[in-house]
């Protein structure tokens, strides 16, 4: 730099400031850029799941309905191939249901949760404990912490006494 004049090195500090500043710059929005892709990609994953739950709840009324339909095989006189093909089906679906992660939630017992249970009614009883889930009436189906369909249940309460 000796041989630079004094403008020359003026131009020179001037460029590599510039430089700096545009890496920089640069630098950020790469950065920017990844967070904006990590973003991008956390919201795709969500809505993938949330497709995927609306369409399992469909497919489990389905399963419901087909659950009925194979129980009132065993008390009609439905042709044997008949009763076969949809006890095949069913099977299918519940192994396609539990490849999923979906299962049948075991509420019976259990203490009643109103964020995971619906409760359709109260009855009197001095056998099951206070708050506990008696009677399930229409089954409860989870996928992981997820709770697709909350089971409609009969919860306990201690029977009333009559004082005398």
């Amino acid at each position: 730099m000796d041989g630079m004049s004094g403008e020359g090195a003026e131009s020179l500090e001037e460029l590599r400031a510039q430089n700096k500043e545009l890496l920089e710059r640069l630098s950020y929005a790469l950065a920017e850029m990844a967070n904006m892709r990590r973003v991008m990609e956390k919201e795709v994953s969500r809505a993938e799941q949330a497709a995927a739950e609306r369409l399992l709840r469909k497919l489990i009324t389905v399963y419901e309905d087909l659950e009925r339909v194979v129980k009132s095989l065993e008390t009609s006189e439905a042709p044997p191939a008949l009763a076969q093909a949809l006890q095949m089906i069913y099977r299918e679906l519940t192994n396609i249901l539990a490849s999923e992660g979906v299962e049948k939630m075991d509420v019976v017992g259990k203490e009643f949760n109103p964020f995971d249970h619906e409760a359709v009614e109260y009855i009197d009883s001095d056998t099951v404990a206070v708050d506990t889930v008696a009677e399930v009436l229409s089954n409860g189906y989870r996928m992981g912490d997820k709770i697709l369909k909350p089971p409609r249940v009969k919860v306990a309460r201690p029977s009333k006494q009559t004082s005398g």
